[in-house]
């Protein structure tokens, strides 16, 4: 009898066997999955007597003490690392890549190119300033500049309320993601205090954390129920049957754009108070990628520097301290209204005297006329006092976005209120040579640099956004590289091999077949131990 329950085991194991490998065939082609093994030990051991110093034993069967998963966790925990910082430079190329749509300088009609034609009419209108056709043309390609300019602006304003949609959507996936690991976590537990095992659960739950990971940069800890603990950004965010959700605020009072912070403290969830760098190992996430691209507020010329950059002690032209948008629009819009206000402080002076007017005759204030105007605010009031740009009253800037041709100028004959001569004269092109002199003065300052002229501050500021692109798109593939060789390694060890699977199929079943052998030749000795010496013993 003992010799058939020992066969039993063989069967039971061998059935085991089966079932696992023809789980894992089954399960060849799905996402994620790890392959499982049956682990068999010998049962117990009896000693039956001593042959000298050996002992005489004999087993009872076979027991499966697990079944488990081939998976190397220094593996997950790297994946998990890598991924985090390869969807934070994919955020930031993103940007990168949608800034250099926006401004056209590889396809499309470029920003470049707009101003040059606009400084090739200012040249024609030298040679002729009275002339009809040279001051339709010079008009003509100031409103085309502006149009351009107004819808840069407009492009990257959509974009950075575009990245704000990511990161609600981002925060609410992260939330998501929280709540289903709490969810199987109590399912594991419940069904591995019973003795069952949850591999396909484990599955399922590792392919959330490898999606977590991705969002934002995790710590994590299983404990000996298999639940496991999660922190993100250094806070708890799973624990047991408690989930500490993010919930978004407004990133400034008044501000179109919301940050995530945790619900039990109020405490930011990523702290922005520090450069983020690859030396500092906390370019992790895309959460924080889309936070640093996007910025807390839209950003113009008057914006102070210390609103874009992170680290206060340090300039923003050091790696990772700079909001990406917003540096883009300061730079960008600085550029607009040095040509604008230059242009239009020519034209139509904020101080209005003239020092050419007669003596007793001070000011001449109805000569002077601006070109470019702000949308809703006139350049002087009704006293025709300059009206004064106002850092903290966007339209009073005169800020790309918020420019148009001055609508005197579009009238029928408007082109004849151009204040074009000093004098006065016929052929006076003193006001045109003062344009074209201003335009190749260098005096505008981009970042750290010397000063430069229009033409050459827009090009420094095209190949600055071209050279941080192409680093970040080289970290990307960097990050991509690393990823995919982690992720190969993990499938070698964990993926499903039909070839091993055939084979261990063969195994189980040949041994299966063996222990039914001998279940047949024990119910053999038995029915001749009961029946047949039963019937001779009568």
């Amino acid at each position: 009898m003992a010799s058939l329950s020992r066969a039993i085991s063989g069967l039971n194991a061998s059935q085991m066997g089966l079932n696992v490998t023809g789980h894992n065939l089954t399960n060849v082609n799905t996402p994620g999955y790890v392959r499982q093994q049956v682990l068999q030990n010998d049962s117990f051991y009896m000693t039956i007597g001593r042959n000298g110093n050996d002992l005489l034993s004999i087993g009872f069967g076979v027991d499966i003490t697990e079944i488990r998963q081939i998976r190397d966790s220094f593996l997950d925990r790297n994946y998990r690392t890598e991924i985090g910082g390869y969807q934070f430079y994919n955020a930031k190329q993103s940007t990168i890549l949608e800034v250099e749509s926006i401004l056209g300088e590889i396809n499309g009609e470029s920003l470049s190119e707009v101003m040059t034609d606009f400084w090739r009419q200012t040249n024609k209108l030298a040679t002729a300033p009275d002339g009809l056709d040279e001051r339709k043309a010079f008009i003509q390609s100031a409103s085309v500049f502006i149009d351009k300019v107004n819808h840069i602006a407009n492009q990257l304003n959509s974009y950075q309320f575009d990245l704000n949609n990511q990161v609600i959507d981002t925060v609410q996936t992260i939330n998501s993601l929280s709540v289903q690991i709490r969810d199987l976590n109590e399912e594991i537990a419940r069904y591995e205090i019973n003795g069952d095992h949850a591999n396909d659960l484990r599955d399922k739950r590792n392919n959330i954390l490898d999606e977590l990971a991705g969002l934002i940069d995790i710590q994590y800890s299983e404990d000996a129920t298999g639940r496991v603990q999660v922190k993100a950004e250094g806070h708890l965010l799973v624990h047991g049957k408690f989930v500490n959700k993010m919930k978004l605020v407004q990133t400034q009072p008044m501000s179109p754009f919301v940050k995530p912070v945790w619900e039990d403290t109020g405490e930011d969830v990523i702290k922005m108070n520090r450069e983020i760098t690859s030396g500092s190992r906390n370019d992790i996430g895309k959460l924080k990628g889309l936070l640093l691209s996007r910025g807390n507020a839209p950003a113009n010329y008057a914006t102070d520097w210390s609103e874009i950059t992170l680290n206060d002690n340090k300039t923003s032209e050091d790696e990772g301290n700079c909001y990406l948008i917003p540096k883009i629009q300061k730079e960008f819009d600085t550029l607009i209204h040095s040509i604008v206000t230059t242009i239009n402080d020519i034209l139509a002076p904020t101080d209005q005297t003239d020092p050419n007017a007669p003596m007793g005759q001070d000011t001449a204030k109805t000569k002077f006329m601006e070109l470019f105007s702000r949308k809703s605010v006139t350049r002087y009031d009704t006293t025709q006092n300059y009206i004064a740009e106002d850092p903290n009253d966007p339209n009073t800037l005169y800020s790309a976005g918020n420019l148009v041709i001055n609508p005197a100028l579009l009238n029928d004959g408007g082109y004849n209120l151009l204040p074009l001569s000093r004098t006065g004269d016929v052929g006076d092109d003193s006001v045109v040579q003062e344009i074209l002199s201003a335009w190749d003065a260098e005096k505008t300052k981009i970042g750290n640099n010397h000063s430069l002229n229009f033409q050459d501050y827009y090009a420094e500021f095209v190949t600055r956004i071209g050279t941080e692109g192409n680093e970040v798109i080289q970290r990307v593939q960097d990050k991509q590289t690393v990823v995919n060789h982690v992720d190969n390694l993990r499938n070698s060890m964990s993926a499903v091999s039909m070839d091993e699977e055939m084979s261990n199929m063969m195994k189980y079943q040949h041994a299966y077949n063996a222990s039914a052998r001998v279940v047949n030749a024990v119910d053999s000795m038995i029915d001749t131990i009961v029946n047949r010496m039963g019937v001779v013993g009568r």
